[in-house]
């Protein structure tokens, strides 16, 4: 899983290591670039890796064109993972994170895989990048949905019109 190098990512690290989750420190602004080739490797290996798609700054619920960029490098489709949980704290952080009160119930979900072609231009990237976030907002609202929540941010007629279909979908 791929967390920032910021020492509050070291502990994300140290929780999700008890997990069985291996980690990748890197982000924008620290360790970007060797973060992108380990993953990349991994990737090329038969590894799973696992990305929150609006990056280390946002905004939230915005997917970064880097998980389209490293999944079309490694020639693997982009499998959009949300969850939502019960009972929870939203904190006052950039993306509004979601603590889990214990004994909360919760809900995972997973979407169809993304498929990225080999042959894209910019136009073609960023139709994807926004299939991407238009995917993973939509099961977010599903997934607050299903646990009893309001969604964060309705998807609007606008949302799903700029994301047409890509070749291969």
């Amino acid at each position: 899983m791929l967390i920032s190098a910021h020492p509050d990512g070291q502990i994300i690290a140290d929780a999700v290591t008890y997990f069985g989750v291996n980690s990748v420190a890197g982000s924008t602004s620290r360790g970007g670039s060797a973060a992108f080739r380990t993953m990349l490797k991994r990737l090329k290996d038969g590894d799973c890796v696992g990305i929150t798609p609006d990056g280390p700054r946002g905004p939230a619920m915005t997917a970064s064109i880097g998980i389209v960029n490293l999944a079309r490098l490694a020639r693997v489709p982009v499998l959009p993972i949300t969850y939502a949980t019960s009972r929870r704290r939203i904190l006052a952080t950039w993306d509004g994170f979601h603590l889990p009160w214990p004994f909360s119930r919760g809900v995972y979900l997973w979407g169809e895989p993304i498929t990225i072609p080999d042959e894209l231009d910019e136009n073609g990237l960023e139709l994807v990048r926004r299939l991407v976030e238009a995917r993973m907002v939509e099961m977010a609202i599903e997934a607050d949905r299903r646990v009893g929540h309001r969604s964060p941010r309705p998807l609007t007629a606008a949302d799903l019109e700029s994301t047409a279909p890509v070749a291969g979908e």
